[in-house]
């Protein structure tokens, strides 16, 4: 992953962060209800299951809150701004400590359509005081303990990634797929 630039003075991550702390989002899980019937779908699944993963652990698990639903949707339009790349979908992740998303690439449904609107392009933003065990890795970098409001692009918006919380404290990330 590149680093781009920082977003810390143009977006208050700990008033986004302190509004979904309490909420429950849509938490996923590796079982039947997490991946639904589809081609990438079984793909990732035969591939946990021969990795080892046990469907319904307790490891696997991660939450996802929505502009709109979960936090003020202006988040969006500011970050839009900064990376200059219109959003297709948002979202902020967060990882509970002893959780883990394995490596994977994500099976988005609806992902042919993104590139029918122009370049794919995908950003990650991490918006909390670095925190050690917060890991994030894609394809062959990895993040660790990177500066609040820290903006990387990925390599390709499709790219085979894992994350992982062996700290003492939630994982928060902001996650941004958008094209060009």
């Amino acid at each position: 992953m590149k680093l781009i630039g920082n977003t810390l003075h143009l977006i208050d991550w700990d008033t986004v962060i302190n509004t979904i702390k309490d909420r429950s989002g849509n938490t996923l899980k590796y079982n039947d209800s997490c991946f639904p019937k589809t081609d990438d779908f079984d793909r990732l699944d035969k591939i946990w299951t021969k990795a080892g993963y046990l469907r319904n652990s307790e490891v696997v698990e991660w939450t996802n809150y929505f502009p709109g639903d979960d936090f003020d949707k202006t988040v969006v339009d500011q970050f839009r701004n900064i990376v200059r790349a219109e959003p297709w979908m948002v979202w902020i992740s967060r990882i509970r400590p002893g959780k883990m998303a394995p490596w994977h690439f994500d099976a988005h449904s609806k992902i042919k359509d993104l590139d029918k609107l122009g370049m794919p392009i995908r950003f990650t933003c991490y918006i909390q005081s670095p925190q050690p065990g917060h890991v994030s890795i894609v394809e062959n970098s990895s993040v660790y303990m990177p500066d609040k409001g820290s903006i990387y692009q990925w390599p390709s918006h499709d790219a085979w990634h894992c994350g992982m919380n062996g700290g003492l404290e939630d994982k928060f990330m902001f996650n941004y797929w958008g094209y060009k």
